[in-house]
């Protein structure tokens, strides 16, 4: 007998108890405390950003108050050529007046012709900041400068121009010199909190002043992440060159482009305060929640004694007899096990019999699993065969038929190899339908006859398009290629290639490619298809071609089947005297199947046949979209030679393109289109400008009432279900064109 583990003691689970009670208001307290510091969070960011544009006006209007001092100097009289020494001595009392370092004046190329800071008559220099001056002179409006570091004796400054114009040209530009400690002033001026940080840059971050020093002339890099975002201001989360985390707001001055940044630290005793003395009363409750579960279980654990002694004599087949326990619910637990010992010996008897009786169900009830598994295997495979064999070509045979009715020249081959192919496949579909083993018994009946493969593989390849999606279908077929004969069935190589082509797409991933080659190997024909898709192990790889096998696979069976695409396959490939073989290199690196058939003798060329007279028809202007390429392609012609101007489209995005350079008068539309329904379809071109007078016909194998009326609902006048008779599908279009004209002609 295997015992287990003693669990967790009464004190443990009583602690637990009384801890549970506690998590409701841990959980309102830290959602409290999430939502203060969010607060505290938006509010100094609040903050930051009123005192950045606080400071950023008064920085903007001391730079635009020395604009204006210069726009006044620019109009004084002493400002002519011949006073130049006159204008020094005033430039002299201004500049001492503001506080400036100089007052200089360029002249209309930009070279300095007089320096208040120096005598009047020198020789020309080039201005300190010239890209400033460029500015001024191509702007002809007051610019700022950039901070100019080690250029001038008595600490960095920064200059403001102003153009001089006179008649309509530029004269001069006054510019002022002014020191940092003017913009220090105005941010010491401001009345900023402890904690905060401000800063002002030019335009090319270097800095002008900051309200803490610093050796560092640059903003942080963090802040620097910041400004980077660009637009007129902004906010964030930084840390100062002092390696303070703060919430910065940021202004960008527009005139001037430059910037007021103010940083305030994160750092919140009162909040951290509070945190610790809600993490303190958490605990002290976990520990008086500890003391209370350790004196409730000192009072159970006695009559949980009792009823151990009682348990064990209960399984040693001894009387049951438990004493008085002080805890009432322990007491019914004690006269439980009393009644439990006295119908033991009772059930002991009924068990025996019910054993018995247990043992008849069961085996009735194998017998009708097995009978229902027999049921479920013949419905799998009558399943299987009509999901790997049905197929609708009714509609394109149709339409084949009627037009090798109306045409009798060599022109006409085309639509008979479409018919050939289709009274092929439907001859075959009732007989192979009711019993798998037909195939993989090898008693399916082959037609054998002379075959070009590489035009089957064509006609493999445009039959997967439409369930492509996104994958890439690779098709290498050499020049060479179209003189390999094979003799085979042209149905049956046809289906080889679909179970293959769609085997490659269900396990290639959405944006995969699969490749498709012909080629010869010594004396066989090779068809090899090839995928990027999810591979297999090679566990998968030895019985990939059973009958009914599957890979593993989730619980969606994204990719699950029946388990009979390969196996007939394999069937389908031995019955041509061929062989067929898979090849992986293990999960994720894709698959690869090679295909194998013995060459064959090419067959004499046709007899031509004689011409049939054409007739047309009606003039008029037909879309026809419709992604079962065969149908749309014989409809099309079957409409062409009757006498229409038509445009065929298999994808509904290619429809609406034809639109741009095509009024059809009447549209004929597939239901169940790639990407985008019919319905959808008739929406988008009766939107188009040129299909607002359109016909609509929907030509689709949905044939209920209900498909009819949401047909009409969608726009559509007439509903013809596949196959639809080639009378009914050009008197649809007769009476459409008819019908557009008219309404074109209102």
């Amino acid at each position: 007998m295997k015992f287990q583990r003693p669990g967790r003691t009464l004190r443990f689970r009583l602690f637990l108890l009384a801890a549970s009670g506690l998590l409701p208001l841990a959980v309102v307290a830290c959602v409290v405390l999430a939502y203060l510091a969010h607060e505290r969070q938006q509010d100094v960011q609040d903050t930051a950003l009123a005192l950045s544009r606080a400071l950023a006006t008064a920085v903007d209007s001391e730079l635009r108050a020395s604009a204006s001092v210069l726009e006044s100097l620019a109009l004084s009289d002493e400002l002519q050529p011949q006073r130049l020494a006159e204008f020094h001595s005033l430039a002299g009392r201004i500049t001492d007046r503001q506080g400036w370092r100089a007052i200089v004046v360029a002249d209309g190329t930009g070279r300095v012709i007089l320096n208040s800071a120096r005598p009047v008559v020198g020789p020309t220099e080039e201005a300190v900041d010239p890209e400033s001056m460029r500015r001024a002179l191509a702007s002809r409006t007051p610019v700022v400068g950039t901070l100019a570091v080690g250029r001038f004796q008595q600490g960095p400054a920064f200059a403001v121009r102003v153009p001089v114009l006179h008649e309509g040209s530029l004269r001069y530009v006054l510019s002022a010199v002014i020191p940092v400690e003017r913009v220090l002033a105005v941010v010491q001026r401001q009345k900023m909190t402890p904690t905060s940080v401000v800063a002002v840059f030019d335009q090319n971050l270097n800095r002008v002043a900051r309200s803490q020093q610093h050796s560092v002339g640059r903003p942080s890099p963090s802040l620097e992440q910041l400004l980077a975002r660009g637009g007129p201001e902004g906010v964030g989360p930084t840390v100062t060159l002092e390696g303070v985390p703060s919430q910065t707001a940021f202004v960008r001055l527009d005139w001037s482009n430059w910037v007021v940044a103010t940083g305030i630290s994160t750092h919140d005793p009162e909040l951290y305060g509070l945190l610790g003395a809600v993490a303190a009363g958490l605990l002290a409750s976990l520990a008086l929640a500890a003391f209370f579960a350790t004196y409730f279980a000192s009072h159970v654990t006695g009559p949980i004694d009792a009823l151990k002694a009682a348990a064990g004599a209960m399984g040693r087949g001894e009387p049951v007899k438990v004493p008085p326990l002080e805890i009432s619910e322990l007491q019914d637990v004690g006269v439980a096990l009393e009644i439990a010992s006295a119908e033991r010996e009772r059930a002991s008897r009924e068990r025996l019999a019910a054993e018995s009786e247990r043992e008849t169900l069961l085996a009735r009830a194998t017998e009708a699993l097995q009978l229902a598994e027999e049921a479920g295997r013949s419905k799998d495979e009558f399943l299987a065969m009509l999901g790997h064999e049905l197929r609708n070509p009714l509609a394109p045979m149709a339409t084949a038929l009627h037009l090798m009715a109306r045409k009798g020249e060599p022109g006409t081959r085309n639509e008979r190899e479409v018919m050939e192919r289709q009274v092929a496949h439907m001859k075959r579909l009732v007989d192979d339908l009711l019993d798998v083993s037909r195939i993989t018994g090898k008693r399916l009946a082959i037609r054998m006859e002379p075959l070009r493969l590489a035009d089957v593989v064509r006609h493999g390849a445009q039959a997967v398009q439409p369930v492509l999606g996104l994958r890439r279908l690779e098709l290498d077929i050499p020049r060479e290629a179209d003189q390999l004969w094979v003799a085979g069935d042209e149905v049956r190589l046809g289906q080889v290639l679909a179970n293959l082509l769609g085997n490659a797409v269900k396990f290639t991933g959405p944006e995969g490619s699969i490749s498709l080659r012909v080629e010869r190997n010594g004396d066989d024909v090779q068809v090899t298809v090839a995928d990027s898709g999810f591979g297999m192990p090679p566990e998968v790889l030895a019985h990939v071609f059973d009958l009914f096998y599957q890979a593993p696979q989730g619980a969606d069976r994204s990719r699950g089947g029946l388990g009979l695409g390969l196996a007939i396959v394999r069937s389908l490939v031995e019955m041509h005297g061929g062989t067929v073989q898979a090849y992986s290199d293990g999960a994720e690196r894709g698959s690869r199947f090679v295909v194998r058939l013995p060459l064959a003798a090419p067959p004499p060329e046709p007899v031509p046949s004689q011409p049939a007279a054409l007739v047309t028809g009606s003039h008029g202007r037909v879309l026809l979209v419709d992604d079962n390429k065969d149908a749309a392609d014989t409809a099309g012609a079957l409409l062409e030679i009757s006498g229409y101007e038509v445009r065929v489209a298999y994808d509904p995005g290619v429809a609406l393109t034809l639109l741009d350079d095509f009024v059809p008068d009447v549209a004929v539309l597939d239901i169940g289109l790639p990407g985008m329904s019919g319905h959808e379809l008739a929406a988008r071109v009766r939107a188009h400008p040129s299909g607002q007078a359109c016909y609509l016909v929907a030509l689709t194998g949905y044939g209920t009432s209900a498909d009819v009326a949401r047909a009409h609902d969608a726009g559509f006048s007439q509903h013809l279900v596949k196959p639809a008779a080639p009378g009914d599908l050009l008197e649809a279009v007769q009476r459409g064109v008819k019908e557009s004209m008219q309404r074109k002609a209102s």
